[in-house]
């Protein structure tokens, strides 16, 4: 029984709440956006899409435990790999049959859409562009995410695909102010995801574990956390001056305090003050939070 509860806890590790969560958040901006600027919104196309979104990540997290089972061939993970521990665990052909399933489930939705008459061209794109970065960021012998850059494809798939898909569910054109609200979010997202590379990086360097902050240096992916955060406000005031409407603009402006602190934290790191990961890391998720719920909210209180 109590291998049984085991197993369940992995299957259920693999879920991912957080980020379905946040990909709930995201999506909900491109909707938003719609409602903003006056269109009409069809919830049923907003909802088959919010589960387009959602089969996709779980395909991946599927997919991607399947190739690192510890029976795959292609398993690079190290005996002391939490991630080995839990696969472990976890029967590799279950984990395959769980990710076809998901990825059947999305050809349902798709058709869904399409009979609804809810997919356009833009959309296709996006979704197409959705579907290989999750597949071939767990599939072999691409596996984006193992390569260093998994970080970058997560951050464009999360805060730019997702709520473009969200927008395009109820609009046959992308707009140029959805672009202007989710790259800041994006680079936040990155920053965050630097945050936990940084924490695991003396486990990953010494097992040959290809991370972001493996890739760029130590000291190099500190820098860049501080320079994604700097940069994300500066994208912000650039683009209230060359169009977003103030009414977006000045909520977002609210989360900069958090945004000092977390540079702070990580320059105290640089100099040699203790590291408080846990501390770090909330500041980070919470960052990205606030800044992409002041957004959604934003647009939807218009």
């Amino acid at each position: 029984m109590n291998n049984e509860d085991s197993s369940l806890k992995g299957y259920l590790h693999l879920l991912q709440p957080q980020l379905l969560i946040w990909i709930f958040l995201t999506y909900s901006i491109g909707s938003a956006l719609v409602y903003f600027q006056g269109g009409k919104l069809e919830w049923g196309n907003i909802i088959l899409g919010s589960l387009l979104a959602i089969f996709l990540v779980l395909m991946q997290s599927y997919l991607s435990a399947f190739y690192d089972h510890p029976d795959s061939p292609t398993c690079g993970l190290h005996r002391d790999d939490e991630r080995y521990q839990l696969l472990k665990r976890l029967d590799r052909q279950t984990l395959l049959v769980v990710a076809l399933t998901l990825l059947t489930a999305g050809a349902v939705v798709t058709v869904l859409l399409t009979i609804r008459h809810g997919l356009n061209l833009p959309a296709v794109l996006i979704l197409g562009i959705a579907f290989l970065i999750t597949f071939f960021s767990a599939s072999p012998p691409v596996r984006l995410e193992k390569s260093g850059y998994g970080e970058i494809v997560e951050a464009i798939l999360v805060c730019n695909l997702v709520p473009a898909l969200g927008f395009l569910m109820n609009d046959s054109n992308l707009h140029v102010l959805l672009v202007m609200i989710t790259l800041p979010l994006t680079l936040v997202y990155l920053a965050y995801k630097v945050v936990l590379s940084l924490e695991t990086f003396a486990f990953d360097s010494t097992h040959k574990v290809q991370s972001l902050a493996v890739r760029l240096d130590w000291k190099k992916a500190m820098q860049a956390h501080n320079y994604l955060i700097m940069t994300a406000f500066l994208f912000l005031g650039i683009f209230s001056l060359i169009g977003q409407p103030w009414s977006i603009t000045w909520p977002i402006l609210l989360t900069i305090p958090v945004g000092i602190y977390q540079v702070v934290q990580m320059l105290g790191i640089i100099s040699g003050a203790p590291t408080r990961w846990k501390v770090l890391k909330l500041t980070a998720s919470g960052l990205f939070v606030i800044m992409a719920y002041l957004i959604s909210f934003t647009l939807w209180i218009k």
